[in-house]
């Protein structure tokens, strides 16, 4: 679906400054265009880019087509930050949080691709999850105000993103799955194609949920500008992470997305 795929282009580009404490301002598209692509495709495309851009206020300000063998999408945002969070300040003793429930995207993926069958759920709201996904515009800057240490995106997955963190802060990460947040039908999608609801959880990408590090005393306040933020971990002396299910170590068959 050409239209979903504008859309996603869009919001996924954007996320990347959100995860950064930054705003969106503008964004620019550049498009390779084959001769098979039909005038239809071309539509739906620059429909869905165009919802996206609407709905979040990201204005397209410029960009460019060219003919090409292969339909490609660049994006690129511009945008601006006044306190900039990286991936290299989280600090032993701070606490790990996610912005949401997690896990969707990836079961959706799952109902997408025909890998699960029977599925009786909320199969709409899944698909929406992986198709059309909606990033926190705006919450990276409030939680670099209140003191966010560390801040990434999920697009990889979860457990190779907080990786991202710990490589990047020099730290040692735990992750307790057992006290992420699940997205509603996750857990009937795992069980119908045989796996553990926390292999999905755990390696589900484009998610573009934020996961952050904090002091502690900080976490209250975070709550309180978002309900949905929990915590799921912390930081420790060391290297790494260290993915735990109720205080053992819970092995997971892959972390998420590796591009190369």
């Amino acid at each position: 679906n050409m239209r979903n795929a504008g859309f996603k282009a869009l919001a996924g580009a954007g996320s990347d400054i959100n995860a950064s404490a930054g705003e969106v301002r503008a964004a620019l598209l550049a498009l390779n265009i084959p001769p098979s692509l039909s005038l239809e495709e071309f539509d739906d495309f620059i429909e869905g880019v165009g919802e996206c851009s609407e709905k979040f206020a990201i204005p397209i300000v410029g960009g460019n087509i060219a003919r090409g063998e292969q339909f490609s999408a660049t994006v690129s945002v511009v945008g601006d930050c006044k306190v900039l969070v990286s991936r290299s300040g989280a600090c032993a003793g701070d606490v790990l949080c996610i912005s949401g429930a997690t896990g969707g995207s990836e079961a959706g993926r799952m109902l997408a691709m025909a890998e699960v069958v029977g599925f009786e759920g909320n199969r709409e709201e899944l698909l929406g999850r992986f198709f059309r996904p909606e990033p926190q515009f705006g919450l990276g800057k409030a939680l670099a105000k209140l003191g966010a240490t560390a801040m990434i995106d999920i697009s990889d997955g979860l457990a190779a993103d907080t990786a991202h963190i710990a490589n990047a802060s020099g730290a040692k990460i735990s992750i307790h799955l057992e006290e992420v947040p699940v997205f509603n039908g996750v857990e009937e999608a795992a069980r119908l194609a045989g796996i553990s609801p926390y292999e999905i959880i755990a390696s589900s990408g484009e998610e573009f949920l934020l996961v952050f590090a904090m002091p502690p005393e900080k976490l209250p306040a975070a709550k309180e500008i978002c309900s949905t933020i929990a915590q799921i971990g912390r930081v420790h002396e060391g290297q790494g992470v260290e993915i735990l299910l109720n205080g053992k170590p819970f092995p997971i068959k892959k972390t998420g997305w590796r591009h190369f």
